[in-house]
């Protein structure tokens, strides 16, 4: 049986605490076809030694020769765009794969563009803390990328996909988030298929990529809301299916962030909550719109 070459897409920066535990867990996958590409965006720690020798001790690691300082989702897409498998497994520098990761990916993955995983949460010493990501959203499957709007399930890291995903735009730089954009087009050109397994464990720490969205710090919450909508922005310049209903989206999003009460966000939201957030685990998310940001704002001017 010929199995398809799984190109494992790791971006790093300044990840010498714990990247070594993370490509040991690669290098321990039980699948026989991968290859791992590395893209190291300048470092300044120690991150940039510890590939090396890895590489030199492994040749399914192949190291991108770095250039200058690209950015979280450049870099991404830099190490995308060298990848020859016909399957792409994005890659975090701070995470732990279980063994059998890209093998059940692989197998379950049947006529779906994009098969992903849940995963367990474990914090800077690798300690469970009782959680999975299943507890926090619900979990996502089909076609419809209406349900990727506002709220989503997969992770890059728990993610395989096909790479014909990536010459559908060469926008993929647009959003802040790269897994999040890469999802949304998998829902608008093949569909999402989620395997009800944790073959992952997501470390949190301070310094990972979405930590302000995740807590309760200050400006953390308009920084969420900014996010909601330069995602919603990057979506409306790929999508097909939905674009007029994206296009509602954003002048109604805009009216509300800039208003002290209008219910324009709020209705919409009440109508179509089953698709924009089919993932988020609030029972009534328009809720959320009933008051105008500004409004929001000036009774909670800490929060927001």
């Amino acid at each position: 049986m010929n199995l398809p070459l799984v190109s494992i897409a790791m971006a790093t920066y300044n990840g010498e605490k714990f990247v070594e535990q993370q490509i040991q867990s690669l290098l321990a996958q039980d699948y026989p076809n991968l290859e791992i590409v590395i893209s190291d965006d300048c470092s300044q720690d120690r991150t940039w030694e510890i590939l090396e020798h890895y590489a030199s001790i492994d040749d399914r690691i192949r190291l991108l020769p770095r250039a200058v300082n690209l950015g979280y989702v450049k870099n991404f897409v830099r190490v995308f765009s060298e990848c020859k498998g016909e399957l792409i497994s994005p890659c975090d520098q701070d995470d732990i794969w279980y063994p059998n990761k890209t093998s059940r990916l692989v197998e379950a993955m049947g006529d779906a563009i994009l098969i992903y995983c849940n995963n367990r949460f474990i914090d800077e010493n690798n300690c469970f803390l009782h959680r999975y990501l299943s507890d926090k959203v619900k979990m996502i499957s089909g076609g419809d990328s209406r349900q990727l709007m506002f709220c989503t399930s997969i992770c890059g890291h728990a993610m395989l996909f096909k790479k014909e995903l990536l010459k559908i735009t060469d926008q993929l730089d647009i959003a802040p988030y790269i897994d999040w954009l890469i999802s949304f087009l998998a829902a608008e050109h093949g569909s999402i298929l989620y395997l009800d397994e944790v073959l992952v464990d997501w470390r949190q720490h301070n310094n990972s990529t979405t930590f302000h969205v995740r807590q309760s710090v200050q400006g953390a919450k308009r920084k969420a809301l900014m996010t909601d909508r330069q995602i919603l922005e990057a979506f409306s310049k790929v999508s097909i299916k939905h674009k007029t209903f994206l296009i509602d989206i954003l002048k109604k999003w805009d009216q509300w962030f800039c208003s002290y009460l209008d219910l324009g966000m709020f209705f919409f939201v009440l109508k179509n909550q089953r698709f924009t957030h089919a993932a988020h685990p609030a029972k009534f998310p328009a809720l959320k719109y009933l008051l105008g940001y500004k409004l929001k704002k000036l009774l909670r001017p800490n929060y927001y």
